[in-house]
Parts: structure tokens; sequence; C-alpha cells
């Protein structure tokens, strides 16, 4: 930061008085303002090589244009970012700037550790800026503060193969669990290793298909009451439902998925979709990048759809967003986060990385920019699609707001682990459901 003799201050305070006191054009258009300068630290889960180049160039982009700031990112994976981030706020020593999943800003903010950024957000164009819920409910807590601007969000998808189900002799794509069952199982031949579904059991993204599942039962699992504290609110024929979704899963997999698949993480199922063993799974179009690096020669094989419906649309919904931490530089931290929103600046991050990051701000959503440069397999998503699949979805826990706890819900895989044990300890879909619950009720 630069220092300044008192002398000098008290010159530029006189000469600014001067310049007010004449009225002129150039008075209105100067206003001193302090000099940005320092290092900015920023904490991001985004570690694939494409996404991760672009952001560097934001920061480098950033610097160029402010000269003195030294931009500092640090790339780490999801597993495990949480608890850094909860431990460096316990420490004192946070970055500024944090890259935040599903459940982060309400479990982060509730430590006081986050900055409330309403104003950050009225100066990138408002509440009313961000598509659907991603800033009202994924940004924020249940104090009402904004805590995390919504960087992107990504709608949950149902994978198929074409040529598989051509030789299933299926024609019309599922609309209900019951039909989505049917073309799994059609498809599944363990003596040609093809199996119709996966689901990452082994690992915390096991959430998305079971909640998405829950979410078109009508299934919110919690809520506030009328004294404004979160409650599990599970009634009998949510209760049912719960079971059902359970029941149902476990005969999904035990007849159309590999065996060992308890254990599959996200990248073991991934892999698996794009060289041609699974045929489908509930998750983000990032498939597509699996699948042009391990087997190209598919990319116009693999498509796919809305997933079913049972009493009502649903789905959950990817979501990131950055935060800036209450002990961090917040000046520089929210002049940044200001820089990259402003134009066309975070076109070229979106259009690197575009199967799973679709635009949380509406006016690059909807740009022409962002949209030119949108891959072949995505031109059916955007805008209709995407926007279609997003009003229905919301974040894990977060149908009825911004559960504080989602965070942890997630990290502990407590919507998995009752599916999960079904396989390893031979539990019914009602005792899963008990677990679940129980969990839950642990954690309020």
């Amino acid at each position: 930061m630069k220092r300044f003799s008192i002398i000098t201050l008290l010159l530029m305070l006189l000469c600014t008085s001067v310049l007010f006191a004449a009225g002129t054009s150039e008075a209105a258009k100067v206003q001193p303002t302090q000099e940005l300068t320092g290092k900015l630290t920023i904490w991001s889960m985004l570690t694939q090589s494409e996404r991760a180049t672009e952001f560097e160039n934001l920061a480098t982009a950033y610097e160029k244009d402010h000269p003195g700031v030294d931009v500092e990112i640090t790339v780490m994976p999801w597993s495990g970012a949480m608890d850094k981030i909860m431990a460096s706020i316990m420490a004192g020593n946070p970055p500024d700037i944090t890259v935040t999943g599903n459940g982060y800003p309400q479990t982060l903010s509730a430590t006081g550790g986050l900055m409330e950024l309403s104003d950050l957000v009225n100066s990138i164009g408002g509440k009313d800026a961000f598509l659907g819920t991603s800033l009202s409910v994924l940004g924020s807590a249940e104090d009402g503060g904004v805590y995390s601007v919504p960087l992107y969000v990504t709608p949950y998808v149902a994978y198929y193969r074409k040529s598989w189900l051509a030789e299933a002799g299926i024609t019309k794509l599922p609309t209900t669990w019951e039909e989505y069952y049917t073309m799994c199982k059609a498809v599944t031949n363990p003596a040609q290793n093809r199996y119709g579904f996966g689901i990452p059991l082994g690992d915390l993204h096991g959430w998305k298909t079971i909640w998405s599942i829950l979410q078109t039962n009508g299934v919110d699992l919690v809520r506030q009451n009328e004294k404004g504290e979160w409650i599990v609110d599970v009634n009998t024929e949510d209760y049912k439902s719960i079971v059902w979704t359970y029941d149902y899963l476990y005969r999904l997999i035990k007849d159309c998925s590999p065996a060992g698949t308890v254990s599959y993480t996200q990248a073991n199922v991934r892999e698996l979709v794009a060289t041609g063993s699974i045929m489908s799974r509930i998750d983000t179009p990032e498939i597509y990048y699996n699948v042009k690096a391990m087997n190209p020669d598919a990319m116009n094989d693999v498509a796919y759809f809305e997933i079913p419906k049972r009493k009502q649309g649903g789905s959950g919904t990817g979501w990131v967003g950055l935060s800036v931490t209450e002990k961090g530089n917040k000046a520089l931290a929210s002049d940044f986060i200001k820089y990259i929103f402003t134009g066309d600046r975070l076109v070229d991050f979106f259009a690197s990385y575009p199967y799973a990051m679709f635009p949380a701000k509406a006016d690059i959503f909807y740009s022409k920019s962002y949209q030119e440069k949108l891959p072949p397999e995505l031109k059916a998503m955007v805008p209709d699609m995407a926007l279609n699949i997003l009003k229905d979805a919301s974040g894990l826990t977060m149908a009825n707001g911004p559960f504080p706890a989602a965070g942890e819900v997630e990290s502990k895989m407590i919507l998995g682990n009752p599916l999960a044990n079904m396989f390893i300890k031979g539990i019914s879909a009602q005792q899963a459901a008990d677990e679940l619950i129980s969990e839950l009720k642990a954690l309020l």
C-alpha cells in the first residue's frame, strides 16, 4: 500500500476541496479512491486443466489492470475441501476468496467466517440478475444474507446410448421411473459387459440420484417450523416415498449395475459410461468430457433426456459460487469478483468447460457470445431445456430454503450411506429410510 506524508495528504485534501468548489465537470468525474494493492489468495476446486487455465487467465488480466496486485490461486479437489475451508476460518488464516459448492455458504456462514455480499451483488446487477434460486437460496443463508455470488449452475439429466436402445427395440424415452428401470434392464447384458445403470455410492456424489428421485416424489426432508427452527419434516406419505426410493434404487442397482457399484466413485462411473460398460446415470452433461477423451467415436451415440417424474417434476442441481472470507482482504476480493463479472470477461471461462458450467448470471447465459461457443451436444439444452430443468431443481436439502447444514449432509453422505448399507449390511429399504431420518435428526 502507498504511504503518504501528512503534508501530501493535506495538499490532496486541499486540491479536492478546490475542485469540488469550482463545480467543474472534471471534479465530478475524479473521485479519489484508495488504490487496491497487495496479495489476493483464492482457493479453487475447479481442478480440470481447461477451466483452471481460464481462471488463471482472469487473474492475470486483473493483475495487468491492477498493478501492485498479486493473485495466487490454490487448486484442490472437492474431497475434503469443506473441512479445509472450515479449519482455515477457525484458525484465522482463510483465503480471501474461496470457491463454494452446494451447501457450503449455508454451513460456512454459520461460523461467522464469510462476508455478507448483498452490496457486491447489487454492484453487478442485483438479486434478480441470477437464474432461478442460484442466489436467493443456494448463495444465501437462513438469516437472509447473501454469502456467495453464484458462478455457475448445472442441470441434471439422464444419459443413454442411442445404439443400445435401438438394439433393444426401445423407441420411446422413459418419462416415469418405472419406464426408466425397464429401459436399463432391457439393455443390461453381463455377458457382454453391458449394464444399464450406474451410481457412485463410494463417494459423496451418490446424493445426486437419490435427491433427484426424492424430489420427484415431493420429499423435501427438512423445513423451518413457526419458530424458524430447522426440523426433519417427514409425514406418512413422505416416509412411504423414501422407502420406495431406496427399494427402487436397490432393485435398479441389483438388476442393472456391475458388481462393485457400492464402492464406485464418480470417476469410476464416468469412465465406465464413457468406455461403454454403463449406459445411464443421473448426472450433469459433464460425461461428454470423458467420452471425448476415452471413446471419441461414441460422441454421437451418447445422448441425454430430462429425468423421469413420479408425483411431480424435480431434480438436484449442480452449483458453484464465490465467497469472500471475513478475515481476508475483503476490498480486494470484492473488487476481483466485480471485475470478472463485468461485460463478457467470463465467457471464455464458461466456454472452456461448457458441459459442466452454465452461467448463473442471466445476461451471460442468454448472451450471443456465450451461446455461439457452445459445443453441438449442448445446442439442444441451451437455453430452453436447461431452464425447464432448473425451474424444478433444488440444491441438496434446500427445497425449502438455505438449510444451514446442507454441506454436511453432502460431505457425510447421509443420503448415500443408507443405500450402500442395503448391500453391505443387508438392511431393508425401511431400515434405510430410518437410518436417513435418524442421521438427519442427529445432524440437527
